[in-house]
């Protein structure tokens, strides 16, 4: 029998609260936040972000947000990005941290520097990445045997496959470039100048 209208209301309500309560207790690296934030700050070189599926939003939308902070920020799979060159930075963002690694080790090859956004501080990106961002998503544990109804009963959030990182991961992306700003003494008004304006 299907819900009603007002028990799926309730559910999507009560959904985003157990997301909230849970992004709430999760931590951050403070060393890990400091290093991205200082390599950021007076990089002077092309920043590539890449990722796969949501990550890849993810990745797009803060090198969105960096070319709103005049930084030469470009997607890797661009058409018309350029090549990747010595003491360029390479953004890849997975939840897993099991894709993009061929990428990843083409451009520490070619001598750029690799920020690793990810879930999981023993996967093969974070191993070949020079700074890990740790962002905190479900577990491998809860993403192999937890159903639906096992996390809701725990007070988890119940978003599916890889949603609690992507989620976490903008917000957390997001929150650098407003520090980002502050320090370089940016506003809204600056980023809205170098914002699409043809849609």
């Amino acid at each position: 029998m299907m819900s009603s209208n007002k028990e799926i209301a309730q559910e999507v309500k009560a959904e985003i609260k157990r997301m909230i309560d849970w992004m709430t207790v999760q931590k951050l690296d403070d060393e890990q936040v400091i290093k991205v934030g200082e390599v950021l700050f007076d990089f002077q070189q092309t920043i590539f972000v890449t990722g796969l599926g949501r990550s890849g939003f993810d990745a797009g939308a803060f090198g969105m947000r960096l070319a709103q902070l005049d930084y030469n920020a470009r997607i890797l799979r661009e058409i018309t990005a350029p090549p990747v060159k010595k003491g360029d930075l390479l953004i890849v963002v997975s939840g897993s941290g099991e894709h993009e690694i061929e990428q990843t080790r083409i451009a520490r090859e070619i001598g750029a520097k690799v920020i690793a956004v990810t879930s999981q501080i023993d996967s093969t990106l974070a191993k070949l990445a020079d700074i890990i961002l740790v962002v905190p998503g479900r577990s491998k544990e809860e993403s192999a045997s937890s159903s639906y109804k096992e996390r809701r009963m725990k007070g988890l959030p119940i978003f599916p496959l890889g949603t609690a990182f992507e989620v976490f991961a903008m917000i957390v992306l997001d929150a650098i470039i407003s520090h980002l700003a502050v320090m370089k003494k940016k506003t809204d008004e600056d980023l809205q100048k170098r914002h699409q304006r043809i849609q």
